[in-house]
């Protein structure tokens, strides 16, 4: 029998054999039929023929690992998709405004969401920095670093304001928005952006959490805050009537609540742990290892723990 027979006979008989199987015997199966085409030879493809049917034939919860992963990444899935539907819930009721007040909404929007895009290594940053020392068993450490990244939350937040509320017109007309649309935009982008100190804690509270190996009361968090946003911009729209402002006092609220939720969980935790809660300043000079930009991208607290 050639070679090319071979082959076509050895996948025939694979492909009847795992037609009767379930999905482990299924990736046991090709895993074996290509490092059987591969005999021999020292290549990735047989290597990931094996590593790839070991790993996805595993039960859950087999390894003892799987459970802490599980109950990190359901609540961390859940979170993260509760803020998407939330917000859609706010567009609806500004929608309810009219066109107008939708697009002013859109256009303040993009501004907001791009300061948020900008600022997302204080989620994962911090995260880093806090799992790092918490896997080594210095969960003080991890917890100074934590309060650190909620001290540059807070002056990132700040700033963006002071710039922000200037630049406000600017950057809606930068934008496109229509002399229709532009004074709706400018309205909810100036009250949001008082909400942006509240916005980076909890993204800051988030990753310091997630560190901890705690993804639960982040769920929490963004359940009740979006939740609350919710019902307070039905009341202010359709109750007290005030307007596309009135969807964004419900964000500064909302977020404002569960910022200070976060600030007194990891309070407790600092106290619990007997760390400080004052930021950890430093100078650059007494450094004495060079600091590459990478490393300042890993870490939120790299810019003043030095």
């Amino acid at each position: 029998m050639t070679h090319l027979n071979w082959e076509n006979t050895i996948h025939s008989r694979e492909v009847q054999d795992v037609s009767q199987d379930g999905f482990p015997q299924v990736i046991h199966r090709l895993g074996r039929f290509g490092a059987r085409r591969h005999r021999g030879r020292r290549t990735s493809v047989r290597y990931c023929g094996f590593v790839m049917a070991t790993l996805l034939s595993a039960a859950p919860f087999r390894h003892r690992h799987d459970r802490e992963i599980f109950a990190l990444a359901v609540p961390t899935f859940f979170a993260l998709i509760a803020e998407p539907l939330f917000l859609l819930t706010d567009a609806a009721i500004v929608g309810s405004l009219g066109t107008q007040a939708l697009g002013g909404l859109g256009i303040a929007g993009q501004v907001l969401l791009t300061l948020a895009a900008v600022c997302v290594f204080l989620a994962y940053g911090t995260t880093a920095a806090v799992a790092r020392k918490f896997g080594a068993g210095d969960v003080p450490g991890g917890v100074r670093d934590g309060v650190d990244g909620l001290w540059l939350a807070i002056l990132l937040g700040i700033a963006a304001i002071g710039i922000g509320w200037p630049l406000g017109p600017w950057m809606i007309d930068l934008l496109g928005a229509s002399p229709e649309v532009a004074p709706y935009a400018l309205t909810y982008l100036r009250i949001s952006l008082l909400s942006t100190p509240f916005l980076l804690v909890i993204m800051a509270g988030t990753g310091v959490l997630r560190g901890l190996q705690d993804a639960r009361t982040p769920l929490v968090v963004a359940v009740a805050s979006y939740v609350g946003n919710a019902a307070l911009c039905a009341t202010f729209v359709f109750v007290f009537d005030w307007g596309i402002a009135g969807s964004a006092w419900s964000t500064v609220i909302a977020q404002g609540g569960g910022a200070f939720w976060y600030v007194a969980a990891i309070a407790r935790s600092a106290r619990r742990e007997g760390s400080r809660s004052r930021p950890h300043w430093r100078v650059c000079a007494p450094r004495r290892r060079p600091v590459s930009p990478c490393s300042c991208a890993a870490s939120p607290c790299a810019s003043w723990r030095w």
